[in-house]
């Protein structure tokens, strides 16, 4: 008989270690599965006798050789996704937890995916929790995400807490990129618009100008002035850049201030569609993350620390930071966000209820959803105007220029017929 060493994890995903007897490592890892444990490790005193260190050791010698990944980027955050979708379909199906995130290191052929995975289980081969693991890869995983795992793996019930994350990450991504693709039509539409008018205004009109001259004619009012205003672009177009440029950067330094910030970002709540867009994506965000803090089972104190953190507006963030300053003194959350006006009536109202009838998670969650459908609907109302405001706006400048050369042309070719 031979004394082996061995640090395994039970069916709730819990990690215990210790020494026992057996001929050989085969037997030492049946009398383990026996006692309801699936070994991480397993080493025969004064002798390795498994692969299980190699795995490990193996893992951090295929790690990704591309570019470093900064934390929170957009990037991570979806290769992070995507890899707790791998995680959760193993999870769910049966599989212990650390023998899905081995089973994904040997299997994934991504870099990236696989250094995520090959870190992952050289910590969990160790020991370690899977949230505590995550923690030491935040450029993939947030903070939230991983005591969310962390409340999981307390109660034994990983496998639905994963699927409330990638929920929450996918609708939090779904809505980035419906704003972001909401603005580039419009944008593009304006630039090509710009560049048509500059081309008019600084190649195509002059030259006309010209030969209008020389056959004795000239242009006519409208010509004129876009060809003046075009000459006053020319002549003071720089000195009004750099004010732009010094003006923009001392606006830009004064935003990064503490006050300065706060101010910046609460005016940016204030433009017309545009400041209720940010508004309710705020609220969405945080009310979605809010819901499932609550339904992992984290308590109400840490849960509003973690929410804080996600808030990007400045002036919302110091708002909330009172309100769960409030909070800790003992005051209700509905009453302390009513108190700095930082949710709507309506909302303020089901979560209310939500926190007396004890389904506090399911009335936020109910209040997402809400600020969610506004916010699609919102993001739909300023794609409308503002791609019919950029087109129109662009087939006004256009029209302007081609209708200023048409009859300047048109004039001159009527007076020399006669």
């Amino acid at each position: 008989m031979r004394e082996f060493t061995y640090v395994a994890i039970n069916k709730r995903g819990k990690s215990s270690s210790g020494k026992l007897l057996a001929k050989n490592s085969k037997e030492a890892k049946e009398n383990l599965q026996v006692k309801g444990l699936t070994p991480l490790k397993l080493k025969a005193v004064g002798n390795s006798q498994n692969g299980q260190k190699k795995v490990a050791n193996e893992s951090t010698n295929n790690q990704s050789k591309g570019k470093v990944i900064g934390k929170g980027s957009q990037k991570g955050e979806r290769l992070g996704l995507e890899f707790l979708k791998r995680l959760h379909e193993l999870h769910n199906s049966g599989m212990p937890i650390a023998e899905s995130v081995k089973l994904l290191n040997l299997r994934l052929s991504d870099p990236y995916q696989k250094e995520i995975a090959g870190k992952l289980w050289k910590e969990l081969a160790e020991g370690r929790t899977l949230s505590r693991a995550m923690r030491l890869l935040p450029q993939y995983f947030s903070e939230s995400s991983t005591f969310v795992v962390e409340a999981g793996e307390a109660t034994g019930n990983l496998a639905p807490i994963l699927a409330k994350i990638i929920l929450h990450i996918e609708e939090k991504r779904e809505i980035k990129n419906k704003v972001l693709s909401s603005m580039t039509y419009p944008v593009f539409v304006g630039t090509v618009a710009f560049g048509v008018v500059l081309f008019f205004l600084f190649f195509l009109l002059p030259q006309i100008e010209e030969m209008l001259d020389s056959l004795g004619g000239e242009l006519n009012m409208m010509a004129k002035v876009l060809i003046n205003g075009s000459n006053l672009v020319l002549t003071f177009g720089p000195f009004v850049l750099i004010g732009i440029l010094v003006g923009g950067g001392a606006l830009y330094r004064w935003s990064k201030s503490d006050k300065g910030g706060v101010l910046f970002d609460q005016n940016l709540l204030r433009i017309p569609l545009f400041g209720d867009i940010f508004y309710l994506s705020e609220m969405f965000q945080l009310s979605s993350l809010l819901s499932t803090l609550i339904w992992s089972g984290i308590g109400l104190t840490e849960n509003l620390r973690l929410c804080e953190k996600t808030i990007k507006n400045r002036f919302l963030r110091s708002q909330f930071r009172s309100a769960r300053a409030l909070v800790n003194e003992g005051k209700s959350l509905p009453d302390a966000l009513r108190k700095y006006k930082f949710m709507p009536l309506m909302q303020l109202d089901v979560i209310e209820v939500g926190e007396k009838t004890g389904n506090l998670g399911n009335s936020i969650e109910d209040s997402s959803r809400s600020f969610r459908t506004r916010l699609t609907k919102r993001i739909k109302v300023m794609t409308t105007l503002v791609s019919g405001s950029a087109l129109g706006f662009a087939f006004s400048l256009v029209a302007i220029v081609a209708i200023s050369i048409v009859t300047s042309i048109f004039q001159v070719s009527k007076s020399i017929s006669y």
